[in-house]
């Protein structure tokens, strides 16, 4: 969970979060608490009060697992009014058969099939790499890329266009952007909402490993 934290946000030294890990930075949440059957990883915004930071850490070791997010969101809120609360699943990919990794990888001479469905990766195409496609009719129709990425892992953003869903292209990208992560000696790493019901579908053909959650307040 440490790992997914930094694959997320920017830190700065004293380990605050300063913004997405994007490049665009869009503005960062408030709070982040990733939770495993192993403990828990927490992280505030560079901007949080010392003292809001102390009365959360006070909530999340006295109360109840049940209470502790309801109370947290109330000290929050009395601080600032919050705007969005984020919070889903983390999985990481096992190991990928061969069978599912024949997807095309983007290169700049064949990134032109992005242009039809998929041209905002075109801009943006050089801190998302690695991107594998799927095609059809001389078009990429399916997509997986870096969404966010470090050292020492990537998280996978993965399209399909409306009409060629269900057809297991997501499945493709997918499985062969985890394994050009693995050979990179990188961990590849897949998180979305508890209301993403496809993109959970997504995860559970792939068979992923769900390690933890994650929420993020804003």
């Amino acid at each position: 969970m440490d790992i997914q934290a930094e694959v997320l946000y920017v830190h700065d030294q004293a380990g605050r979060i300063t913004g997405v890990n994007e490049r665009v930075r869009h503005p960062a949440p408030r709070f982040f608490w990733g939770h495993t059957n192993n403990g828990r990883v927490i992280r505030f915004r560079n901007d949080i009060s010392n003292n809001v930071i102390r009365n959360v850490m006070k909530i999340m070791d006295r109360y109840d697992p049940n209470e502790q997010l309801s109370n947290v969101i109330n000290t929050l809120q009395m601080d600032k009014e919050i705007r969005r609360i984020w919070m889903g699943p983390a999985y990481t990919f096992n190991e990928i058969g061969t069978d599912y990794t024949d997807a095309t990888l983007v290169t700049e001479n064949n990134k032109c099939y992005l242009e039809h469905g998929f041209s905002s990766l075109l801009s943006e195409l050089e801190s998302r790499e690695p991107c594998y496609m799927v095609m059809e009719n001389n078009m990429a129709v399916s997509v997986c890329f870096s969404a966010r990425s470090s050292d020492r892992a990537a998280e996978a953003g993965v399209e399909t266009l409306e009409g060629y869903r269900g057809k297991g292209y997501a499945i493709r990208v997918a499985s062969s952007w985890a394994q050009a992560i693995r050979h990179s000696q990188r961990i590849p790493m897949y998180s979305t909402s508890w209301d993403n019901y496809s993109s959970q579908s997504v995860a559970k053909r792939l068979q992923l490993h769900l390690y933890g959650t994650d929420i993020s307040i804003y």
